[in-house]
């Protein structure tokens, strides 16, 4: 199986794979390059018996009422599908909240240090209850965030539970699970 670009025969992709189901049904995967985004291509089948036809127009030969496409009709293409390139090498974005941990200062009152992504003036809830008693450390100056959070108060009752983080900008980051408990 290899696809021909209309308008371009030079360029041809070859199949990465093919599997033959049935005499007439092939299923064959193609390994697109960004550089023949938005091209059209046409689909051609080759074996011991020849390569498959697929004509976009009549030869100056062919008979009266000759179909165009492949042998039953049809012509066989595919488009790919343009999209604007993003930014090459960037990883995909952190999650703003990465960890969680439950510690005990020497009076006895419980702290829950969260790592990640913080910004000065967001906010965390914890099981949908807010807390307001939040400390940020380890300021990275390059990408003005914090990355830890540490969370005082009555906040036993919610754990286990999703923690979420909210930016100053209001717009929710995905719920982090904090299997964390509070024993006596």
């Amino acid at each position: 199986m290899f696809a021909v670009e209309i308008g371009d025969p030079a360029n041809v992709v070859q199949a990465a794979s093919v599997h033959i189901l049935t005499s007439n049904l092939i299923d064959a995967f193609f390994q697109i390059l960004p550089a023949n985004a938005g091209k059209t291509f046409l689909i051609f089948a080759s074996g011991p018996n020849g390569t498959s036809r697929n004509l976009i127009a009549l030869p100056p030969s062919a008979p009266a009422g000759c179909p165009l496409g492949n042998e039953q009709g049809f012509m066989v293409t595919f488009k790919c599908k343009f999209t604007s390139p993003g930014p090459a090498d960037t990883p995909p974005p952190l999650p703003d909240v990465s960890s969680c941990r439950l510690d005990r200062t020497p009076t006895g009152a419980f702290t829950l240090t969260l790592s990640g992504r913080f910004q000065d003036g967001g906010a965390v809830s914890i099981g949908g209850v807010s807390f307001r008693k939040l400390k940020l450390k380890g300021f990275d100056s390059q990408a003005n965030r914090y990355s830890t959070m540490i969370v005082k108060g009555q906040f036993c009752n919610a754990l286990p539970g999703n923690v979420i983080y909210t930016p100053p900008d209001s717009i929710a980051a995905t719920s982090f699970q904090c299997g964390e408990r509070c024993t006596n």
